[in-house]
């Protein structure tokens, strides 16, 4: 099995890593040489914390995904929700993959905004991938991604994955979205951002009204189920641009 590599890139802003992220995407589909097993983008919220919605895929196939071997590279301080408990406690403690220096430094690279491409290649892609980022606009730096993080991050991949399913997505991240909202979708089965894009703004209505919350004076749901279908893609320099298009 050929070694794998994370390739991190550094960006300016968050805006500028979700774009460099589908240009990755599309590079992928159009050059056969290009293999991407997997992308994700390190982004911290305004509390500090990883944006978990964009570390990307838990797994791939039967493989760990860029996701989890994203969580397990970020210091434990920046993991919140289900990525960050006890199921990938043990994996810091252990201090597997890379050294506390080298997390805090990632850690100091988020801050004021900017952000972080990590791409999981094979071994004999990560001087191309590194490449293409730099000319994206990315600084590049190489991780090997050990066999025993591997073995372990594949072990905890599908309780990981089966306690975000059953916690759902984080709905507020869908703009209009509050809490409130977020909570009477949750209680009427209405869990991820695919749920919420197979419904109509007027069957949101109706769910948010027989919740006891309905829409206030100068809402409306017209643009959730569309935002819902882009996030649930992982499509989020699109999503912001659909955002930006309905202001």
């Amino acid at each position: 099995m050929a070694r794998r590599t994370v390739v991190l890139a550094f960006f300016r802003d968050e805006a500028d890593a979700d774009d460099a992220v589908e240009q990755m995407k599309a590079w992928d589909k159009w050059d056969d040489d290009v293999k991407l097993n997997a992308i994700g983008v390190l982004a911290l919220d305004d509390k500090g914390k990883l944006k978990t919605h964009k570390l990307g895929k838990r797994s791939v196939g039967k493989g760990a995904g860029i996701g989890l071997v994203l969580a397990v590279i970020a210091p434990p301080t920046l993991l919140a929700g289900v990525v960050g408990g006890g199921i990938l406690g043990a994996f810091h403690r252990k201090n597997l993959g890379m050294k506390g220096a080298d997390r805090d430094r990632i850690a100091a690279q988020l801050t004021d905004g900017r952000a972080a491409i990590g791409v999981l290649v094979n071994e004999d892609q990560a001087d191309a991938v590194s490449e293409r980022l730099r000319q994206l606009g990315g600084t590049p730096e190489t991780h090997e991604v050990t066999e025993e993080v591997v073995a372990e991050v594949e072990e905890a991949a599908p309780a990981v994955e089966a306690a975000e399913a059953e916690a759902g997505d984080d709905l507020t991240i869908i703009d209009g979205v509050g809490p409130a909202y977020a909570s009477a979708l949750n209680a009427a089965g209405v869990k991820t951002f695919a749920q919420l894009g197979e419904q109509t703004p007027e069957g949101i209505a109706e769910i948010l009204t027989n919740g006891n919350a309905p829409l206030i004076a100068g809402h409306n749901a017209g643009t959730w189920p569309r935002q819902g279908k882009l996030a649930a893609a992982g499509d989020w320099s699109a999503l912001r641009r659909y955002i930006d298009s309905t202001k």
